[in-house]
C-alpha cells in the first residue's frame, strides 16, 4: 500500500468535541480536499465509520444506500448537523455505526494515503494544525511512514506540536529540533505539481513476463516510501509549516 498518514483522537477520557465544533472541522476538510490535488487518498477524519444495515435491505444494496442518501438529504435539509444525521439515521435502522471512525479506541480518526507527494504530507499536517485550533479540548496523534515528519509520529494540540523521547538520546535530539523549528520538513510544492496520481493497479500484469512482473513487485519506491527531498530532509525552496507551529513541547 502506498506511504500514508494516520491520525486520531484518543478516546482516553480527556478529550472532548461537540457537534458544533465537528461541524467547522468537516467544513475545513471538505475546503482541503476540493481546493487541492491529491495524488493517492484525501483527507478522512471520521467520528462515524457508516455502514449499511443489512436488516434493512428490502430489495438490494443499491435501494438501500439510495433510501438512506434520500433521507440523509432530508435531515440536511432539515438543519440537523452531521453527526445527528448519522444519530438518526442509526435510530431508524438504516445504518450501522462505529464510533471513532475505522481505528479503534478513537473519538475520531483518519489516514491519507500519499505516496510520494510530500506537498500533500505537508496539507494533511496544516489541515490538523488548523482543525486543532477548532477542538482546543482535544490532542491528535499523528504518525507519518515517511520523512515529512521528521520524528515521525508527533502529538498536535491548540496549534501546538508535542513531541514524547522514548530515552535521553531521542531527547536531546527532539530538543534541538525544535529549537531549530525542524520537526516539519520544507516542501516545494512547484516539484509536485506534475505528478501522476498513484495507480493501485498494473495494466495487463497478469500478461507479463515473470521476469518483468517481478521488476515491478520487487522495486518498492514507487509507493513513497522513499527520500524526496533536495538535502537533509528539506527542500532548498519552499513553504515551513514549522513557522505556522504556535508552540513546541517536549515530554
Amino acid at each position: 500500500m502506498a506511504r500514508k498518514l494516520y491520525y486520531r483522537i484518543p478516546d482516553d477520557g480527556t478529550n472532548h468535541i461537540s457537534d458544533i465544533e465537528w461541524e467547522e472541522v468537516q467544513r475545513l476538510q471538505h475546503w482541503y480536499n476540493s481546493e487541492f490535488f491529491w495524488t493517492a487518498g484525501r483527507l478522512t477524519f471520521k467520528m462515524f465509520a457508516v455502514f449499511q444495515n443489512p436488516d434493512a435491505m428490502d430489495i438490494d444494496e443499491e435501494s438501500l444506500w439510495h433510501r438512506i442518501s434520500a433521507r440523509r438529504a432530508i435531515l440536511a435539509q432539515s438543519g440537523k448537523r452531521e453527526n445527528e444525521i448519522i444519530r438518526t439515521l442509526e435510530h431508524e435502522g438504516l445504518i450501522i455505526t462505529k464510533k471513532g471512525g475505522y481505528t479503534d479506541n478513537s473519538v475520531a480518526s483518519g489516514l491519507t494515503r500519499v505516496a510520494t507527494n510530500e506537498w500533500n504530507a505537508y496539507l494533511v499536517c496544516e489541515f490538523l494544525l488548523k482543525a486543532s485550533t477548532i477542538i482546543p479540548a482535544c490532542t491528535i496523534e499523528v504518525k507519518d511512514e515517511g520523512e515529512f515528519i521528521k520524528p515521525q509520529a508527533i502529538k498536535i494540540s491548540n496549534g501546538q506540536v508535542i513531541l514524547t523521547a522514548n530515552d535521553e538520546k531521542e531527547q536531546q535530539r527532539f530538543e534541538m529540533m525544535s529549537t531549530n523549528r525542524r520537526i516539519f520538513s520544507t516542501v516545494d510544492p512547484a516539484k509536485y505539481d506534475n505528478l501522476p496520481a498513484f495507480r493501485t493497479t498494473v495494466s495487463k500484469f497478469n500478461e507479463m513476463e515473470k521476469e518483468e512482473q517481478h521488476s515491478i513487485v520487487s522495486e518498492w519506491n514507487w509507493l513513497g516510501f522513499e527520500q524526496n527531498y533536495d538535502r537533509n530532509g528539506d527542500d532548498i525552496q519552499g513553504i515551513d509549516l514549522n513557522r505556522k507551529v504556535s508552540k513546541f513541547i517536549l515530554t
